[in-house]
């Protein structure tokens, strides 16, 4: 088998949780530098090739294979875990302030948004949106939170340095929760058209 070859089905067996240059040279014996060749020759033939459905997405520097945009409608309703169609206000609100925070705990994002978030929490979670990145090591070691690369995928980023920034003086409390998600919408709104352009 080419070296192609073995970097194409690495990428497909990382299934959603992807996988890093760095692991694809420990699979194969390639260097790094000659693992990102081998990916990007692989996402060329993809988009170049009108009779194939399948993308290379990066995120935080993790590769993984999914569907094309244009073949979402007809994949989302087979595919049992397809990304959510709608998040709630309060959902799309824990989300943003768990990019903005993490890793961050439950009670943390209670303190923020006011309300308990227990439950909104492990729908995301059960989504795929976010996970589990630690326990913060204070008393009952809680649990922390972050975006998975499935959610800045959702949200059209590619790490959390895409993120619209907050102004050096804001701090984000029950108060601020609501401008920041007006905030956070507008620019992933912003990236949606940008993107959109682009792809005419």
């Amino acid at each position: 088998m080419s070296n192609l070859a073995k970097v194409e089905a690495l990428l497909y067996a990382s299934g959603d949780q992807g996988i890093t240059l760095r692991q694809m040279s420990q699979r194969t014996a390639l260097t790094v530098a000659a693992c990102r060749q081998l990916v990007e020759r692989i996402a060329e033939q993809f988009i170049n090739d009108g009779d194939c459905g399948l993308k290379v997405f990066i995120s935080n520097d993790v590769y993984r294979l999914g569907t094309k945009e244009a073949l979402a409608s007809l994949v989302e309703d087979y595919v049992n875990d397809a990304k959510p169609r709608v998040l709630s206000q309060a959902a799309l609100e824990t989300v943003a302030i768990i990019m903005y925070n993490q890793p961050v705990t439950r009670i943390e994002i209670d303190q923020i948004r006011g309300v308990n978030s227990s439950a909104i929490i492990h729908r995301l979670l059960n989504q795929d949106l976010i996970e589990v990145t630690g326990v913060k090591q204070e008393v009952g070691n809680p649990k922390q939170y972050g975006v998975t690369n499935f959610g800045l995928d959702y949200f059209g980023l590619k790490s959390l340095d895409d993120l619209p920034e907050l102004p050096k003086d804001e701090s984000l409390d029950e108060n601020t929760s609501d401008a920041l998600l007006t905030r956070f919408n507008k620019e992933i709104d912003h990236h949606d058209q940008d993107d959109q352009e682009v792809n005419k």
